[in-house]
């Protein structure tokens, strides 16, 4: 029995999404490595404050006179993510699990979109590069599994609304300028920074495309395009007019201080470096954990024979696509190229000089994915010009960029394996939490930060937690980080100092220790002193 050979025209026009596909499913497999060796964190959780007690909500409204709905988290987060996993947590038990890969599959969402969106305007071969290039991004993998910025629903939401603009400037349809900024707000609500990101787009628009820009910007089309984004940032908008613009005036503070050092965090996240120290710790524990798997062997072996490296080659691709511009000026590269040079260029400005932003991956990944689309379409182009020589040398500079992130995010998780994660992403917060489930305390005090949102999820909310405060309750038992580990340095002293005074003395219940038998988190209560 003989089977039907596609054509090969067909097989030509598939490959591209197979290998599109196949980088997804690889990056799904990278994230998922990491989830079970980093523990919850506490902005990664904190949209569990409108899901489970104890309350964290910043505001809400009330719909059809008595229900309230949770609108924003801070004065510039919105509950956009709270709302997903309402649903989430209805059908699936709360773990780290069900946190982590529903952020996992938004950012296969986002390289899918990548792809199509590149290919849209450079074509296939640059879209495969460029989704290579964000596949295997170190940043880009660990920001969206650990989802702390948050960043994921941020950039999935970009990339929908970019390929609506799309539809809308090649159909006129007003229906897709609708939706695109209509998931522009949600995006607003969802992370007000989602302003930097639209300065961009529009520099962008208005210096590479301006005749595009004028064609479609009519009266009846800004009108749309406005009212739909205030339809999707709504409750953003609502929250600034009670609060009188609380979050313009609460957290856009121009600084013009360390802007060298945030270049550097732009150097080291785009090199997937910059997580060392912070997510995963870089000195080894007193007592060396054995690797309890294969897998885990072979990512200790592999980081050895790489040297341990802790950063790629993802920004001197940058820089070479920087270099090739010139060159490729005549090309059809130039103006996506130049769309994503000012977009960059001007996102990241805001946060190099905005007080207190910048400073973190978790800012600078909002510029993702245009560093990789820049360097793909760049590499894309250049290789058409080599003749015979143009696939072997796309795959040469490929492999070689893309090998070096899989070699970072090796020494991530090797170093998880071996050293563990720091004590904000401690995975001791797993064994807490079982301890505190068979406690008989009528309320238990989180002294440190960092504490409550990861219980919340963990405990769905059941156990009586509560931030310290001057108060010392008879009645109950305080959590807090072992000296060395706090967050806060200082909040148990504080606390002791407070029951000294009332003549009573700290008595430790518990010490928990992480993987690596570090003890992270003691447990204790405070009994009456005896002289």
């Amino acid at each position: 029995m003989s089977f039907p050979v596609p054509p090969p025209t067909r097989l030509r026009h598939a490959a591209p999404n197979l290998l599109a596909a196949a980088f997804c499913l690889l990056f799904l497999l990278e994230g998922l490595a990491f989830i079970p060796y980093v523990g919850l964190q506490n902005d990664e959780a904190i949209f569990a404050g409108t899901i489970y007690p104890p309350p964290g909500l910043f505001q809400s409204m009330r719909i059809f006179g008595h229900t309230r709905f949770p609108t924003m988290v801070t004065s510039y987060a919105g509950t956009l993510k709270d709302c997903l996993y309402r649903g989430i947590f209805g059908l699936f038990e709360p773990s780290v699990w069900s946190t982590r890969i529903p952020m996992l599959l938004a950012g296969a969402a986002t390289l899918w979109m990548l792809f199509v969106l590149v290919r849209h305007l450079a074509g296939p071969r640059a879209a495969l590069a460029a989704t290579a290039l964000l596949a295997t991004d170190a940043s880009f993998v660990l920001t969206n599994c650990l989802d702390w910025g948050p960043v994921a629903l941020q950039h999935l939401l970009l990339l929908c609304g970019l390929l609506l603009l799309l539809r809308f400037h090649g159909s006129g349809r007003v229906r897709f300028l609708a939706a695109a900024f209509f998931l522009f707000g949600l995006a607003l609500w969802d992370k007000a920074v989602f302003s930097w990101t639209l300065a961009g787009l529009v520099a962008g628009a208005a210096l590479i495309f301006p005749r595009a820009l004028r064609l479609r910007l009519t009266r009846r089309n800004l009108a749309v395009a406005v009212v739909s984004l205030l339809i999707g940032a709504a409750p953003l908008v609502s929250f600034n007019i009670k609060r009188r613009l609380e979050t313009f005036r609460g957290n856009a503070r121009f600084s013009s201080e360390d802007v060298g050092g945030k270049a550097t965090v732009l150097w080291r996240t785009l090199a997937g470096g910059s997580l060392f120290g912070y997510l995963v710790r870089n000195e080894p524990p007193p007592v060396h954990a054995p690797s309890g798997n294969e897998m885990e062997a072979l990512s200790v072996r592999l980081s050895e024979a790489f040297g341990q490296t802790q950063a790629g080659l993802l920004p001197f691709a940058c820089i070479l696509a920087l270099a090739l511009l010139p060159w490729l000026w005549p090309t059809p590269a130039r103006k996506p190229m130049l769309f994503a040079l000012i977009f960059m260029v001007v996102v990241w400005l805001q946060m190099a000089f905005t007080k207190g932003a910048g400073e973190g991956a978790h800012h600078v990944v909002l510029l993702w994915p245009f560093p990789h689309l820049f360097a793909g379409v760049a590499l894309a182009e250049a290789s058409r010009r080599l003749g015979r020589a143009a696939l072997p040398a796309l795959a040469a500079a490929l492999i070689a960029v893309c090998g070096s992130g899989l070699v970072v995010l090796n020494q991530y998780l090797a170093q998880l394996v071996q050293n563990g994660p720091t004590t904000v992403w401690t995975d001791a917060i797993n064994p807490l939490s079982d301890y505190l489930r068979t406690s008989t305390a009528r309320r238990m005090v989180a002294v440190d930060w960092g504490v409550i949102n990861p219980l919340r999820i963990l405990d769905r909310g059941r156990l009586p937690l509560e931030q310290a405060s001057a108060e010392i309750p008879a009645d109950a038992v305080f959590i807090s980080h072992t000296p060395g580990n706090e967050v806060l340095p200082g909040g148990s002293a504080h606390m002791d100092a407070l029951a000294q005074l009332a003549g009573r003395r700290p008595e430790v219940l518990a010490v928990i220790n992480d993987r690596h038998h570090r003890p992270i988190f003691q447990v204790y209560r405070y009994v009456q002193a005896h002289n």
